[in-house]
């Protein structure tokens, strides 16, 4: 039996007047109620060691019941059993790809793949972190390119027709020093790391778009829309708010503790850029490796991040292989 026949089935079936969300009440209680009858075998089993397997039919008819008041209860507010079937199903395979595709990395959009070279991310980049005290007696950390494949630019950047310099040069500086910004010590100054993280899982980050200086000028629409200031701008918050929900989260060390407040957060960052389109499951994993990578680098002051775009991975090295 489909949902939608199961509905209108059970609709048939109801004593309940469904004619609006006030009428929803019963049906919900009725969920209430048939939870808690499940509830109450599992805790007889914890208990007592009810034997589930002889109890078959009794579960079948509570997870029965439970079935019919979900339906009335979409009845109440007229919607589509099978519609929200299939929404949830859509739902959790964009959380948590099934382990039976394998690697689900094949088809996921690589955001420049049509652009000149000299717009592009390269697909390998290896980085240095190092600290250097300042005056105050504050670390500051200065992040070097030390290896870029392929590199469109071998012999360090070059002019474009509009006169700007566009590109980079393996071995100098990326950016300015950075310190935490703030009155205690956090690690902060290697949140670049969060941004490798973005550019390495999701082939995405605007400003490591901007700090290279690979802009793609020859798309007016995607250099504002996509590499302009407004996304620069949504992708650095984004940071700093992970880096607040990380403190209460186990700093983010493993993909279990991103959950769906923090995936909300980084949807609401990503509305209406390229990146929107990606799967959940590969922001989760973006999030974890930058951050991964950024405990790494405080715990070892320093160190070397490789972003690997085709792999999508994102690895500390604490000196290079």
């Amino acid at each position: 039996m489909d949902f939608a026949s199961f509905q209108l089935a059970a609709h048939e079936t109801s004593r309940l007047k469904l004619g609006g969300p006030q009428a929803a009440i019963a049906p919900m209680l009725g969920l209430a109620s048939e939870t808690g009858s499940i509830l109450n075998v599992y805790r007889k089993y914890l208990r007592d060691g009810f034997d589930l397997a002889a109890n078959r039919e009794f579960l079948r008819e509570e997870l029965g019941d439970l079935l019919w008041y979900t339906a009335a209860v979409a009845t109440a507010f007229n919607l589509d059993l099978e519609d929200i079937a299939a929404a949830n199903l859509q739902r959790t395979r964009d959380r948590y790809p099934s382990p039976s595709l394998g690697e689900p990395l094949t088809g996921l959009p690589v955001f420049d793949a049509e652009f000149p070279e000299q717009e592009r991310f390269p697909r390998r980049l290896v980085l240095a972190f190092a600290e250097h005290p300042t005056s105050s007696g504050r670390q500051t950390v200065l992040l070097t390119l030390v290896s870029a494949e392929p590199n469109a630019f071998p012999d360090g950047p070059v002019r474009s027709d509009g006169d700007k310099v566009i590109g980079y040069q393996v071995g100098d500086t990326i950016g300015d020093p950075l310190t935490d910004n703030t009155r205690r010590t956090d690690a902060y100054r290697y949140h670049d790391a969060i941004h490798l993280g973005f550019m390495a899982v999701l082939n995405w980050s605007p400003n490591m778009r901007s700090l290279l200086r690979v802009k793609r000028k020859s798309n007016s629409t995607t250099d504002e829309c996509e590499d302009g200031a407004r996304a620069i701008f949504a992708e650095e918050g984004l940071a700093a708010m992970l880096s607040r929900l990380a403190v209460r989260r186990s700093a983010f060390q493993s993909e279990t503790g991103i959950d769906g407040e923090v995936i909300d957060v980084a949807k609401a960052a990503a509305a209406d850029l390229e990146v929107e389109t990606l799967p959940v499951w590969l922001w989760r994993r973006a999030i974890q490796q930058g951050f991964g990578a950024l405990h790494q680098l405080a715990a070892n002051e320093g160190g070397y991040l490789v972003a690997d775009l085709d792999t999508r991975t994102l690895t500390y090295q604490k000196v290079l292989a």
